[in-house]
Formats: structure tokens, sequence, C-alpha cells
């Protein structure tokens, strides 16, 4: 089975630190390598608070979004609590993503049915009946994880994957209908720089 979308999750206010030049550059990298051959959709991440992490502020996101509409992205973002949910619901957007939090589950009856739902997984997610069609993807939220965290949540060739490994092999031997990958500069610092986060230039391997 070939990929046919690839989420790029270029995080909260940790990656672009809300700068205007920062949030282009991480798009304008990405277009260098973009071959056109998968497609890509780019999703950030929207809450009010969130421990150390910085949050988006709306009219950086309000930017990201327009700027990578212009370069022809698909742009949505993960949310994290009910306002930052209606404040996306103020965009066109391909999908909503809710993240490997089962505190977040509820969430979902607030997206209306004519927005996707994507949700990162673990066994238990599976098991939820969210009263509407939900897009899984496999998840394990350890930063980074490992290979084998993922094959024992017993996936299949074709499904989707919320990759937090620091390498491609999920993505090879699986060949995930949908993989996201979390994604940063080469100069790229703070909490979602790790080695879980692809930059533009390994992600030019698998483009």
């Amino acid at each position: 089975m070939k990929t046919k979308e690839i989420i790029l999750d270029f995080g909260s206010g940790n990656t672009c630190l809300n700068d205007d030049d920062i949030i282009k550059e991480m798009y304008n990298e990405l277009k260098k390598i973009d071959s056109g051959k998968t497609k890509i959709t780019i999703k950030w991440q929207l809450f009010k608070s969130a421990g150390l992490n910085i949050p988006l502020e709306m009219d950086k996101f309000d930017l990201a979004y327009r700027y990578g509409k212009y370069l022809g992205y698909n742009v949505t973002a993960s949310v994290f609590d009910i306002e930052s949910l209606k404040f996306l619901l103020n965009y066109n957007v391909p999908f909503v993503k809710i993240a490997n939090n089962k505190t977040l589950h509820s969430l979902v009856k607030h997206i209306p049915k004519n927005i996707d739902v994507y949700i990162s997984s673990y066994k238990y997610s599976y098991s939820v009946d969210f009263k509407r069609r939900v897009t899984h993807l496999w998840c394990v939220s350890n930063y980074p994880a490992y290979r084998k965290e993922y094959e024992d949540l017993g996936m299949l060739r074709g499904d989707n994957i919320s990759d937090h490994t620091t390498n491609f092999e999920l993505y090879d031997i699986y060949k995930p209908g949908i993989i996201e990958w979390h994604y940063k500069l080469k100069n790229t610092t703070g909490l979602d720089s790790g080695e879980f986060a692809r930059t533009p230039e390994q992600l030019k391997e698998i483009m």
C-alpha cells in the first residue's frame, strides 16, 4: 500500500517561537524538498496552556494558515481545549486532530459532522464509540518512542501511524496509509526539537 498522506506536526510556539520569519522559513524549507508525489498536510498545535510549552498565538496561527495555503498546503491543528477548538473552526480545515489523551476525547462531540476527525490512538481508543467515524493513527506517546513499542500495539501493514521514533523504519516496513511526523528546522531548539522530529534534510530521503 502506498502512503496517501503525510502529516507534518509544526508544533506550537515551542518550534516557531511565535516568530513570523521562522514560521515562513519552516514552510519554505519544506517546499524546497517537497516532490509533490505524496499529499502533505501541515498541522500545528493549539492550546491555552500546557506546562512549560509555549502556546502558539492566535495571530501567528492565522499567518501560518494563510501562508501554508498560499504555498498549496492544507493546514489544520491539534486542539487541547474547547476554546482552541472553537478558534480553529473559524478556518476551512481538512480535519481536526485529537492527541493521544483520553481526557481530550470529549472534544470530539463539539466537532461538526462535516469535518473529519483524526485521533492519535493507543489501544484503548479503538474501543471508544465516538458516535461518528474517526480516523485512528497508532501512537506511542514517548519522545522518542521505539519500533517495538509500536509493533506491540498490533499494527498491520497499511495502518495509520503517528510516528515518534527517530528513523524511518515504521514508514519503510509498514507502508502506512497516513503517517505523521513532528517537524523542525535544523537549528530548532526547545521542547519539540528532539530526535523524534524530522528536519527537511531528513525528509528529503523519503520524498
